[in-house]
């Protein structure tokens, strides 16, 4: 008869309870392999509990391996499988594995450990984040688009999109794209999880272990740990004032085999630059000379809220050499993981297939909503919102660091996007030190090396608009500048 005395006052679950005690008697040899376990019915009667109760517990217990049962037969204690004797475990980790998952893993995408960071407290400038607002989010609309979707595409939108995804919204995108000068069509466009997988599905086609690709330094932080996922090594070509160094470019494009060109010429993440049309012609002049794919950005194309507009670089793509990454997580909210890739036919078809080979498709109902969405007028009328908010952001910004930043620190202008880049007169050596005295001061900015592939000479420190509250950007300002003058 086994008996099993619970302990009511000790909040743990009874079945738990039952599945320790049971699993305790067999590892401590009470319970042996063979022995027969009493019916569900029959232990919890004993034990004072319902029988689902000791039914949960056995299904653990099975799952665990300490347990045998088949239909209209007892439940018996199985015969586990032990550790062979040859394996050495006389170097105890400490936590009960054999394997060194740091060492026995490929090398770490993030060396000095995953950039993360907790949300700020509420008494923090957070200069730092780059994403899109989510309390701007227009949760409401997107409520009704979703529920519109689920109605009005029935088992279509709860079931698996084509891998190039949901052809209402690669229709739709394409006539968004021809508004922005991009002539392509639904067939020419490609939906991703975000530009994030955007650039890994480019990487996956147009790269191999130990290539070369063209980056901007500094560039888009998470590049980075994807290039050393594909062993990929990054060129670096300096940023000027008015976009990447086309001289430096054109000499690397003779001296290495590079296999592409990454670039962003609208609100350029970190430094905000937006580059003119002469340069974005004198760009693709030279990447078509040499027969080098551009791999362009358009990560906040959308952002657009001072001057005139440029267009982008595919606008001018007659040769098929540009590959145009967009994406709406960094223009509604970050959760919103819907991107798209605009390519040549014969790259689509490629591109396609690793998209089905990884992931399927993506993810089909939130395609559907988003169609709603982009076409309902709800977009339209957020962009506008949000253009406003954004743009009394950035004006206060600018505007605060010329009240309170020390002589000496220089900073960029943007004419629309999140982010702005202060460069220092100090060794990058600073940074670290830097940026945790500006944290003990309650203002949260990102460190400029993290933008690099190899640590630049100097400081630089990149701030973002994108989810501090106009009313904090001024104390922010003055703060920055107090532990700037410090420094300086």
């Amino acid at each position: 008869m086994l008996l099993i005395e619970l302990d009511r006052r000790s909040g743990k679950a009874a079945y738990a309870q039952i599945r320790d005690r049971i699993a305790g008697m067999v590892e401590d040899g009470t319970l042996q392999p063979g022995d027969r376990l009493p019916s569900s019915r029959t232990l919890a009667v004993s034990a004072g509990v319902h029988r689902t109760t000791v039914v949960r517990a056995y299904d653990e217990l099975r799952a665990l391996g300490y347990l045998d049962s088949r239909s209209g037969a007892y439940t018996t204690v199985r015969r586990r499988a032990r550790l062979p004797a040859t394996v050495d475990r006389s170097e105890d980790r400490g936590d009960g594995t054999l394997l060194d998952w740091h060492r026995t893993s490929a090398s770490p995408l993030f060396p000095d450990g995953p950039p993360f960071t907790a949300a700020a407290a509420s008494d923090v400038t957070d200069f730092e984040r780059l994403a899109a607002d989510p309390s701007l989010a227009p949760e409401t609309d997107l409520r009704r688009c979703l529920r519109s979707a689920l109605a009005g595409d029935g088992p279509a939108a709860v079931d698996y999109a084509a891998p190039a995804g949901w052809p209402p919204l690669r229709a739709t995108l394409s006539r968004r794209l021809r508004a922005h000068g991009v002539a392509v069509s639904a067939d020419e466009i490609l939906i991703t999880h975000g530009a994030q997988q955007a650039l890994d599905l480019v990487l996956r086609l147009l790269t191999r272990p130990g290539d070369q690709v063209a980056v901007e330094a500094p560039t888009y932080g998470m590049l980075h740990p994807l290039l050393r996922l594909h062993d990929v090594t990054p060129v670096e070509v300096a940023m000027g004032t008015d976009g990447l160094d086309i001289d430096i470019l054109s000499s690397t494009l003779q001296h290495a085999r590079i296999r592409f060109v990454y670039t962003m010429p609208n609100f350029h993440n970190p430094t905000g630059i937006t580059t003119d049309q002469a340069h974005r012609e004198r760009l693709l002049a030279l990447c078509e000379r040499h027969g080098t794919p551009i791999v362009e950005d358009g990560f906040e194309e959308e952002m657009k809220y001072f001057g005139r507009a440029v267009l982008p670089v595919k606008s001018m793509d007659i040769c098929g050499i540009v590959l145009y990454v967009g994406t709406l997580s960094k223009v509604v909210f970050p959760g919103l993981r819907v991107g798209w890739i605009a390519a040549p036919r014969e790259a689509m078809d490629q591109l396609t297939c690793i998209q089905h080979a990884t992931c399927l498709a993506a993810n089909t109902l939130v395609q559907a909503a988003v169609d709603r969405f982009l076409t309902s007028g709800d977009f339209e009328a957020y962009l506008r919102r949000a253009h406003r908010v954004y743009r009394r952001r950035m004006q206060a910004l600018l505007a605060g660091l010329e009240r309170h930043l020390p002589s000496g620190i220089v900073w960029t202008r943007p004419a629309g996007g999140y982010t702005l880049w202060l460069s220092l007169p100090q060794p990058v050596a600073v940074e670290a030190a830097l940026i945790e005295e500006l944290s003990e001061a309650g203002v949260r900015v990102a460190p400029g090396s993290w933008y690099f592939a190899s640590p630049p000479p100097l400081a630089h420190l990149r701030l973002s608009i994108a989810c501090v509250e106009e009313a904090r950007i001024e104390e922010g300002c003055q703060r920055l500048g107090e532990t700037l003058r410090r420094w300086t």
